[in-house]
């Protein structure tokens, strides 16, 4: 079965992460994705590696850039432009994620991207949206962090705030967009309309992200506070407990699974003690509870601990790091992994696919993310430029 998005075509003028994962999404959906980059030095993302073997082409570039195809291009040449125009002609989507404004004054805006082409769906993603007056800030996902709420959620309750460890809005904003491109293919192919400019931004998909805190402020005025490594409902046994080799994350929420945690742990007689007879009570007598519980998990593993739990149907996980969870026979059965031939190399790779099965033809391959450029006189062909028009266009600069 062919991807949902098979025989079109997005241009991309996006940079870093949250736009290459985007078009990454829509490029696993099938879509031809044409990454357009600046010449001699593209994409920034590239060079987020300093090992001779990664030069131009650091692993966080390919992750989410496999497939593509890259043409270098310089977008303060008039003649580039026209190229990109040229492009978006024969386009569906074009996906970009420059500061607002930046394009349009290039000659690349959605009004020009329109007069090219009516039925285009041009995506935007930007920090803080295409209005209001945040607009213009520069942001990157640390800094969404701290203004969104999130970093004053994260962290223990009583000692320093903390971002997550990783870029988890820009990817979010990355599917949000991919999400927004595709309920505009399915808007234009059932009720017509031509194209529509998208407007996407970092901080209005971290709210969206956070609605769990965010709703229940709106509707009660309820202001969350940082609860740390426990549940969202204060239980004192869903919780962090330290294992013999590391730590443990327990979801013992309900009355159910604190009798369950009890028979696992070989203190069924805390069942009856009425210190600790219902969860009202246990967060009243949480010190004298707590203090019974910790010695007992240094008796056996993390991942032992887990295992005794989850077959007792109480929620527990073992702390594992990357490479830990990357490589467990878990995550192997579930088809995550999506194999490619690592560019300059005879070695496999692999980065991540969908996440859910539409049937992809390939299966568990994607093609190699491109050299900078590597597609230029390709993608140029295609648009009907001969040799004479092509070496024009380098000898000006313009690619």
């Amino acid at each position: 079965m062919a991807g949902p998005l098979a025989g079109m075509t997005v241009v991309d003028l996006t940079h870093v992460m949250a736009g290459p994962f985007c078009t990454h999404v829509l490029g696993l959906l099938g879509a031809e994705i044409i990454k357009i980059e600046r010449p001699g030095e593209g994409d920034v993302f590239r060079h987020y590696d300093r090992r001779p073997e990664f030069v131009g082409m650091a692993p966080a570039f390919q992750t989410v850039n496999v497939g593509k195809k890259s043409i270098t291009l310089d977008l303060k040449n008039p003649q580039a432009v026209q190229v990109v125009l040229d492009l978006i002609a024969k386009a569906d989507i074009l996906v970009e994620n420059y500061r607002p404004g930046v394009l349009a004054k290039l000659g690349l805006g959605y009004e020009h991207a329109k007069a090219a082409n009516p039925e285009l769906i041009y995506c935007s993603l930007s920090g803080y949206g295409q209005t209001g007056p945040m607009r213009d800030n520069p942001a990157y996902d640390h800094i969404v962090q701290a203004v969104c709420g999130v970093m004053s959620l994260t962290g223990d309750p009583e000692g320093d705030i903390a971002k997550v460890g990783f870029p988890m809005i820009d990817t979010f904003t990355g599917y949000a967009g991919a999400f927004a491109c595709l309920s505009a293919v399915l808007q234009r192919l059932r009720f017509g309309g031509g194209g529509r400019h998208l407007d996407v931004a970092m901080l209005d998909s971290s709210l969206i992200l956070m609605i769990s805190m965010i709703g229940p402020y709106l509707i009660a005025g309820d202001q969350p506070a940082r609860v740390g490594n426990r549940g969202f409902n204060a239980s004192p046994t869903a919780a962090t407990f330290q294992a013999s080799d590391g730590p443990l994350l327990l979801g013992a929420n309900t009355q159910r699974q604190f009798e369950k945690m009890c028979a696992v742990l070989g203190c069924g007689e805390l069942i009856a003690d009425p210190r600790f007879a219902d969860p009202n009570v246990r967060i009243d007598n949480e010190q004298a509870l707590m203090a019974i519980l910790h010695p007992l998990f240094a008796g056996r593993t993390a991942e032992a601990w887990e295992l005794a739990f989850n077959a007792a149907d109480v929620p527990a996980g073992a702390v594992r790091t990357v490479p830990q969870i990357a490589d467990t026979p878990h995550v192997a059965s579930r088809g995550l992994r999506a194999a490619f031939d690592l560019p300059g190399t005879d070695r496999q790779a692999a980065t991540l696919n969908l996440g859910f099965d539409l049937g992809r033809p390939e299966g568990d391959r994607v093609a190699p993310p491109p050299t900078l450029g590597q597609h230029t006189d390709e993608i140029l062909k295609g648009l009907g430029y001969d040799s004479a028009r092509i070496s024009a266009l380098k000898a000006g600069g313009a690619v």
